[in-house]
């Protein structure tokens, strides 16, 4: 996040030479219009960010870590960049109040100033789009199709930035760094929402075998029908089905398979909306997928000794890993499950513990045994200090736990975690 408060502020720090800072400041009115203009500057670098953000690349998966990671740091700058877009008109608006209400009220109504129009539009969308975000609960899908609309809410944007008379069209650099970022934006989101098939990779799987591994989990076992996707145990993509009955979206899912076996597989539990539907895949249907994505892999740490835990259908990256963990490895996984029934592969678990003298399995049934936490996994592991902490779960179970490891004096950089509560 640093990198992109820099780039959000070197717009301010070119505006801030352009005049002397006393006359911006000099009295209300102006200190009100700088901060407009401020805040209007910010935003629209921060828009430009927050898009390019959401197009699932490569390289930001890995900068940042892994791409559950990126869309939280989307998620939160989309909100700044909103808030700031919100007040930049507000604050502008202020230098009309003090000598005409009228004045002030015509700068909100549109096409009587077409630049001012254009940022009028861009900003009734968003809001209208971050209202459905927040205070509408919508289906994944039409959420999803409702979000690209943030595209045309940009687009707008950018006209206003174009074509309104302002700092930004007296600087050729500020100009020219401002449409810049807000092009390749522009650029990459279109590219995301209209022409997503022609430019993110994908391969083609077709359905092999459904698995009902208890009433509420799905086995999806899929094979190749061209190149297969190469991957880390532990990592995740974005699968979209092609099927009667099931929505063709992409949603991402764990991969349960290990990187070794011929066909790749996935473990669903029927959450509502689209996971209630994949039930009615069928053998042969195809399967589209994008990815590998994820850093959250046992390969990716140095330590190898190791802690494993598990919240319900959080299994499935620890399925992954563990099929194909090298004995140089040691691991204790604690995998918490509300009820016994409930523990999908327990035995293929207790079968790798018995081949594997390095590989502890720990069902916690939170029936018998109420809720796991910090200082009994630290009594049972007895390491807790030296070994690297691994959670996947409900958001919930793994806020709770990696607070309690971290006042347990656990190493904030020792704990790793995948949310797809994205």
């Amino acid at each position: 996040m640093f990198i992109i408060f820099v780039l959000s502020f070197i717009p301010v720090i070119i505006w801030s030479f352009m005049e002397p800072l006393g006359a911006r400041f000099i009295n209300l009115n102006a200190t009100m219009t700088s901060l407009g203009q401020i805040f209007g500057l910010i935003g629209m670098v921060m828009f430009s960010i927050n898009l390019i953000l959401a197009g699932r690349f490569k390289f930001l998966d890995k900068y940042f870590h892994g791409l559950d990671k990126v869309y939280a740091n989307h998620s939160r700058l989309g909100a700044i960049a909103f808030s700031l877009l919100l007040f930049h008109p507000l604050f502008l608006v202020v230098k009309y109040i003090t000598f005409s209400l009228k004045q002030a009220a015509l700068f909100f109504v549109p096409f009587i100033n077409t630049p001012i129009t254009w940022g009028i539009i861009s900003l009734l969308i968003m809001i209208i789009l971050i209202s459905f975000t927040f205070y509408i609960k919508l289906k994944y899908n039409i959420w999803k199709m409702s979000h690209k609309f943030m595209v045309l809410a940009f687009f707008f944007a950018v006209l206003h930035t174009i074509f309104i008379s302002s700092d930004v069209s007296r600087n050729n650099f500020l100009r020219y760094y401002i449409l810049s970022i807000a092009f390749l934006g522009l650029i990459i989101s279109i590219r995301q929402t209209i022409f997503n098939k022609f430019f993110i990779k994908t391969f083609k799987y077709k359905v092999k075998n459904i698995s009902k591994l208890n009433s509420d989990i799905l086995e999806i076992e899929m094979e190749k029908q061209n190149q297969k996707m190469d991957f880390n145990p532990g990592q995740f993509a974005f699968f979209s089905f092609i099927g009667d009955g099931v929505s063709s979206e992409s949603h991402p899912f764990s991969i349960s398979s290990s990187n070794i076996e011929d066909n790749l597989k996935i473990t669903v539990k029927n959450l509502g909306d689209y996971t209630s539907h994949l039930n009615n895949l069928k053998k042969d249907d195809n399967v589209f997928i994008n990815g590998p994505y994820g850093d959250f892999s046992y390969k990716k740490i140095n330590n190898k000794n190791q802690i494993w835990i598990a919240g319900g259908i959080g299994i499935t990256p620890f399925f992954s890993m563990a099929k194909g963990l090298e004995n140089e490895y040691k691991v204790d996984l604690y995998y918490s499950v509300k009820e016994e029934k409930e523990a999908v592969y327990k035995k293929e678990f207790e079968e790798i513990t018995q081949k594997n003298i390095n590989f502890n399995f720990n069902l916690w049934n939170v029936a018998e045994k109420g809720y796991i936490n910090g200082e009994l996994i630290l009594n049972s592991s007895k390491n807790l200090d030296g070994e690297d902490i691994f959670l996947c779960g409900p958001p919930m179970f793994m806020e709770s736990l990696k607070s309690q490891f971290l006042s347990l004096g656990v190493d904030a950089k020792k704990i790793h975690y995948e949310n797809f509560n994205f």
